[in-house]
């Protein structure tokens, strides 16, 4: 018998009727439940109520389809545990500030012309910036009280994250809550007369060294030394009477320190640029926040990772960048199989929703933070 593809398709689409039907009053009934659950105080996740049912599933289904069944209904669970949390959660406002403090103090990594003090002046037009040494000192005053906000990268688009900084965010009691991106447009810098060729020991910090790297390989005689920071290694090369000292920094800093510019442009990536986030002691929230931070924790089992990315897909939310990154030490000593991620995604905490995604987060995984809406 030959087979006829528009009949067959015909068979599909009249059990996708069936279960739609059959789903949405599986949803109805899991409203039910819901309800229940709050009159009785429960919690919507009963890890035995689940596994049950996924046993029976598969017990009841032929060998080839046991792991599809299985995963087709957890697929169901999720979606009605998603539901249930909306429903069950309770929603309270989350206590924030919302306007930038007045002639703030704000600590800056690095010295005056710093990419840091670029971000600086793009958040601030009458701050009263502090220079630091180390990113640490930074999250520091903050959380200690010693300044009202903190300049920190984040990110560059060769480079990547900042991991020191991406894992003192975790460690410190800090909220982002603005971000900013400024070009990176590197030069090679030394004293004044000094040929390009003449320079053999090349100063930056190491970040701006990673983001050059196709100029540093195309000049095989070099000796690159990591500099804490770019603006320094300008001020330190400027200061030291040796002619084969160049360092990486940009236009402005090689003309604050009295630099020549040898070679323009040497950064492998033309719009080459990095994002700084600045940190406040509180959870400050302006107008026109659109953009969420959390770190969670998920169990190391098969699965984990697609299940936490449902609740995003059911509630409409694109995420805009999730890294794996790991755990704090005392988090990972209590849970050493977990997993952590790092996301941003699209949203404000005056949402309804969003107050409950982020409620519901807190409550199921074993960690969780939030670390601002900017």
């Amino acid at each position: 018998m030959e087979l006829d593809l528009g009949e067959i398709r015909k068979d599909i689409d009249k059990i996708d009727v069936q279960l739609l039907e059959l789903f949405k009053q599986r949803m109805q009934l899991t409203g039910d439940v819901a309800r229940y659950k709050a009159a009785n105080n429960m919690v919507v996740f009963q890890g035995d109520r689940e596994k049950a049912i996924l046993d029976r599933v598969k017990q009841d289904s032929p060998e080839d389809l046991k792991k599809s069944a299985a995963f087709l209904f957890m697929n169901i669970m999720d979606i009605s545990k998603c539901a249930q949390a909306s429903d069950i959660t309770p929603d309270k406002p989350i206590p924030h500030l919302t306007l930038v403090m007045d002639k703030p103090s704000v600590a800056v990594q690095g010295t005056e012309g710093a990419y840091g003090h670029a971000a600086y002046n793009n958040l601030f037009t009458n701050g009263n910036a502090s220079f630091y040494a180390s990113f640490a000192e930074v999250f520091e005053a903050v959380e200690n009280g010693d300044v009202d906000y903190g300049i920190l990268p984040i990110e560059n688009s060769t480079a990547g994250e900042v991991t020191v900084n991406m894992e003192l965010l975790e460690k410190h009691h800090v909220y982002i809550n603005r971000t900013t991106k400024v070009e990176c447009a590197h030069v090679l810098a030394a004293k004044h007369g000094v040929k390009e060729e003449d320079i053999k020991i090349l100063f930056g910090h190491e970040q701006a060294i990673r983001q050059c790297e196709k100029y540093i390989e195309s000049r095989g005689d070099l000796t690159v030394i990591p500099y804490h920071n770019n603006a320094s290694a300008a001020l330190m090369v400027s200061e030291n009477p040796s002619s084969e000292l160049g360092c990486i920094c940009s236009e402005e800093c090689a003309e604050m320190h009295g630099l020549d510019i040898v070679h323009k442009g040497i950064a492998t990536d033309p719009n080459n640029a990095t994002r700084f986030i600045c940190i406040s002691k509180q959870l400050e929230v302006y107008s026109g926040a659109e953009n969420i931070a959390v770190s969670l924790s998920i169990p190391n089992i098969a699965g984990s990772l697609y299940r936490m990315l449902t609740k995003f897909a059911v509630n409409g939310i694109n995420m805009t960048k999730i890294q794996s990154k790991p755990l704090p030490v005392d988090i990972r000593l209590k849970y050493p199989d977990d997993h952590m991620f790092y996301i941003e995604f699209p949203g404000n905490i005056n949402d309804s929703a969003t107050r409950k995604l982020l409620k519901n987060f807190e409550t199921e995984y074993n960690y969780f933070k939030f670390h601002g809406n900017f």
